[in-house]
């Protein structure tokens, strides 16, 4: 089975543009980010369509010679939020937070993620892929390799820009996570 490597997209400019590129710091972290990333074995980087995600594959690819990139919806910001049925799923503090997530942002029981996540992970060629999106989304995908319950991807918070993790597989073929939000490469 392939590596997965997840990576939160580097700091995006302040403010409350919808969809906003990266800082200069947001550079720096990118460019570190992908010299991290040099010597694996990667051979696809797949990114969220905004720019900031954009950006960050755009400027880790630099290091990643022969690696495809690819903007792909499967790893675009979303919030799982519960389904009327499934709100005690979640702690009764987050409640109020989850109700004002906004509507084009929010996924229904985490549904899209999921199947996401299972699309991302199936089997694949020997090597790597590298999948730049936001920090629910690697929330979320992290309580999928743990099995974790749905609420658990809420405790996985925060997920640092450009921050690091990387989900392998063990000898049965189950899918291990063997580093969670590593941030040792940024300035």
């Amino acid at each position: 089975m392939h590596t997965i490597y997840l990576a939160r997209h580097a700091a995006a400019l302040p403010g409350e543009e919808q969809d906003p590129g990266l800082s200069a710091a947001g550079q720096a972290q990118a460019d570190a980010l992908g010299r991290r990333l040099a010597a694996e074995p990667i051979r696809t980087v797949l990114h969220s369509p905004r720019a900031r995600a954009r950006q960050t594959a755009r400027a880790v690819a630099v290091h990643l010679p022969g690696a495809r990139l690819e903007a792909t919806d499967l790893l675009d910001d979303r919030t799982a939020v519960p389904s009327p049925g499934r709100t005690d799923e979640y702690p009764a503090h987050r409640h109020a937070w989850l109700e004002q997530v906004p509507p084009a942002e929010r996924d229904v029981d985490g549904r899209l993620m999921t199947s996401a996540w299972e699309r991302l992970s199936a089997p694949g060629p020997a090597g790597g892929v590298l999948l730049v999106t936001h920090a629910f989304v690697v929330g979320w995908f992290v309580r999928e390799v743990l099995g974790a319950p749905p609420a658990a991807w809420l405790r996985l918070m925060p997920v640092p820009n450009a921050g690091l993790t990387v989900v392998g597989s063990d000898r049965y073929g189950e899918r291990t996570l063997e580093l969670f939000n590593a941030t040792d490469h940024l300035p």
